[in-house]
This record gives structure tokens, sequence and C-alpha cells, in this order.
């Protein structure tokens, strides 16, 4: 035989061997979402005061309604946002996994292509390189009750995801012993020393978490959470977002109770934080108050949500404004979705725009305090209907943006939605949202108008597998 054919076998040979290897046990699991909607909007897309007008709230925004000193005039955006997500884990064993998960979206059809961009690449002819690496994390059984999750990750806390709920890198130890869940873990949000003094670890912002979950019967859960937040990192003010180059002074421990309790139809649900320490050498002492309930009425459910956030009316001295976490470029990685609000509080349904009036908890240091109800009703077993109505007020004034304004009052909003599934995993659906502005935004626009109400109309496909 020739060497090259005696070559040639050997490698063939070792391609099988290989192939017999222990690496074939592993169980690829393939799974994620596709979601296009089209946006009709005078809050969404436009930028939410004017067109071309302001920067914040626009395509592909993640931030708060600002329409001070700008036209009462809004137009209307029309458009298509799509988003993918592409989840593949690798099952070594029932204890052993490799997570991961990726993202492609496109801001609106027609943005741009022929580059490199996130969010971008939905205009004619595409070939854009726009993939976003969201979770890589190793899931390991690696005691006897103990799991462990390491690296890129997901993970929001245990109060309705008002303080945190974005992917983190870090370490979570959780276990289990009877009715007992504790969870300690560690999580570096950003790390700006080498951007600075060049030396890692001396300008981050860090969460350290000690959680815990009681079963006390079938019917009652409690539970108990300590995050302490430790911030000197090169980042945006909490309380500022407009200052984008502000090295943070953060130590605020934090201490929350939830609970929840079932009696046949009725479930009741909330939970108490207290925020204690420096926020940027402001002594601060802050809280955040929740109570929600559902209610199974004929063959639909009606909800009910309030939520009571601190705020400051000053921006010196003792502070009570509440503390949440941001990324390094002032966007929330925080969000209260259960008042099912479209316009008034983060949007469930957001993509890659995401604007609403309350964006961030401590809402610029103002606080807040939120009433929100709504019900629930499938008519059939595709089509399922749903209708909410919340109205929501800042709790101090401090004169954001640059005065008192006229009431604490920011406004009502109504929407409603219906969804049908088309296919086993496939949705179609609908909503709306209207909201009446109250009087905190009377006068605030150009030459002391008010600036027009705002409005919201969707129409949405999702496909999970």
């Amino acid at each position: 035989m020739k060497r090259r054919n005696v070559l040639a076998a050997l490698a063939i040979l070792g391609v099988t061997a290989a192939a017999t290897t222990p690496a074939m046990a592993l169980e690829n699991e393939f799974h994620g979402m596709f979601q296009a909607q089209y946006i009709n909007s005078n809050f969404n897309g436009a930028a939410t005061t004017s067109f071309p007008g302001n920067n914040a709230a626009s395509y592909g925004g993640d931030t708060q309604y600002v329409p001070f000193g700008l036209p009462k005039h809004v137009y209307s955006a029309n458009f298509v946002e799509q988003r993918a997500r592409l989840g593949y884990t690798a099952k070594a064993s029932s204890d052993l996994k490799l997570v991961t998960q990726f993202e492609l979206d496109y801001a609106y059809w027609g943005d741009s292509s022929y580059g490199t961009h996130r969010n971008h690449g939905a205009a004619i002819g595409a070939d854009q390189t726009n993939i976003e690496t969201k979770n890589i994390y190793l899931d390991a059984n690696i005691f006897k009750d103990v799991n462990m999750r390491l690296g890129m990750m997901p993970y929001n806390d245990s109060f309705k995801s008002i303080m945190f709920d974005a992917d983190m890198a870090g370490i979570a130890f959780s276990s289990s012993y009877n009715k007992f869940t504790p969870t300690i873990g560690f999580f570096r949000f950003n790390d700006t020393g080498n951007s600075k003094d060049n030396v890692l670890g001396h300008l981050t912002n860090d969460l350290f978490v000690l959680d815990g979950k009681y079963e006390v019967n079938k019917d009652l859960k409690v539970g108990a959470a300590y995050y302490f937040f430790r911030n000197n990192a090169i980042t945006t003010d909490s309380n500022d977002l407009t200052n984008i180059d502000f090295q943070q002074d953060v130590k605020l421990h934090t201490l929350g109770l939830n609970a929840e309790y079932t009696a046949g139809p009725l479930t009741l649900n909330g939970f108490g934080i207290l925020e204690v320490g420096t926020v940027n050498a402001r002594a601060t002492t802050a809280y955040a108050l929740n109570a929600g309930a559902k209610y199974k009425v004929g063959s639909g459910k009606a909800h009910a949500e309030f939520l009571y956030v601190s705020g400051d009316s000053g921006t010196t001295g003792h502070s009570n404004a509440f503390y949440a976490v941001f990324n390094n470029v002032g966007t929330a990685e925080h969000g209260y979705y259960d008042n099912e609000m479209v316009i008034l509080g983060r949007d469930k349904n957001a993509m890659t725009t995401d604007n609403s009036i309350i964006a961030t908890a401590g809402n610029f240091g103002q606080g807040q305090i939120g009433g929100y109800i709504g019900y629930e009703l499938p008519l059939t077993d595709r089509l399922t209907t749903a209708a909410n109505a919340g109205f929501a007020a800042v709790a101090k004034d401090n004169g954001a943006f640059g005065k008192a304004h006229k009431s604490n009052y920011l406004g009502t909003e109504i929407n409603a939605e219906a969804n049908y599934k088309l296919l086993e995993n496939l949705t179609g659906g609908v909503r709306v949202a209207y909201v009446f502005l109250g009087d905190y935004y009377k006068g605030v626009a150009l030459n002391g108008e008010t600036p027009v109400n705002p409005y919201d109309a969707k129409i949405i496909f999702k496909y999970a597998f």
C-alpha cells in the first residue's frame, strides 16, 4: 500500500475512533424563538416628542419619556421590528450541561446592510454581521442537592425584577433542603479598571447575593434576600442619566421579604425592600412596597398590582432615592412587568425599541406610585383576550428636567390585546395602548404647551421551539 493510502486509512480510523468516544454521549438540545411585530405609534419609533427631535426613546431606544421643551405634536411612526433567539445546550448528563444562547435583532426593516452593527441588517441585500452572545454558562450539580451555575447567565431578583433582571457574569450556588431553598452568588456587572488605571478589579460594579425561599405549606411560601451592591466603576450616575462619565460610589445593603398565599381561586403576593448605605456620597435609606392579587373569575382571571418606590425631592443631603441596576451606558437592567403596561411601564413585548414613561424603578430619583388592574379571558382553546388599566405618579417631585411640575400625577393607561394560536407553536396577536397624560406633563412642551397623549399599536407574530 502506498504511503499516502496508509495515511488516509489511518485518518479514517482516527475519525472513527473519535466518533466512538464518550463525547458521543452528549445530548444536543436546540431551542429558540422568533418574533416579528408591526408597530404604529407616536411613542415608539419616532422620538417621543418630535421627529427627528431628541435622541431619547427613539429607534432601538431603552429610555424614558422626556417631552420637556420640545414640540407638543408628534409624528406617528410605522415600522417592523424583528428578533430571533437561538439556544444550544450540550448535555453531558443529568448533572452537567453547557448552556448557550444567541440573539439576532433587526431594530426595524430597512435599517442597514453590508455592515457590522448589532440590531441592524434588515435593509436590502442583508449580509450584516450582527449576532449577539447572550448566555454561555455551565450548569452542574456538583454535589448532592447543590447546583452551580458559572458564566454569563440570566439572573433576576426575587422582587418582581424591580432591582435587576439581566444577563450577567458570575457564579451562583443553590440547593434544596426539604422545603428550604437557599442561594448564594457573586456577579460582576462591569470592570472599567482597564480603561482608567490599567488594573482589573479596581473599578468594578459588583453584586453579592444571599437568597432563601421556604414553603410553609402548600398554600403559603415566604422568602428573604440580602443583596450587597458595590459599585465604583466609571459609568452613568443612576440618578442623572445625562452624566455618562461618572465614577460611581455605591455601597448599599438591601434587605427584602416576599410572600405568596393561595386560598382557593385567590392568590395574594407581595414584597417589601429596604436599602441602606451610600450612593454617590449621599447617605441613602430607600424602600419599595408591593402587593399583588390574582383571582379566578368565571373562565378568566382578574389581577391587581400596587407598587410604591420611595423618591427624593432634593439632590443633596440624606437621600430616599431608590437604587436599581444600570449598565455602564445608563440603560436600565431591570423592569417591572407584572403591571401589564405598554407605555406607563416597560412592555413585555418590547424588543430593541423599549421605551416607557417609567423606565426605571427609581424613576430619576423621584420614585413611583402605581396601581394596576386587568382581566384575562380565554374565549376558545385558541383565542385569548386581555384588558388592563393603570395609573402612576412620582412619589417625590425633585424638579427633574429643569423645574417643578404642576402635579405628581404621570397619567392613566388603558390597553387591550388578543392572541390567536395559528399553529402549535405559532401565535398571532394584536395589542393596543393609550395614555391620558397627567398634570406632571402640563405645560412642559415647547412654548409652555402640553404634549399630545401617546399611543402604541402592535401586530405580533411569535414562534417558539
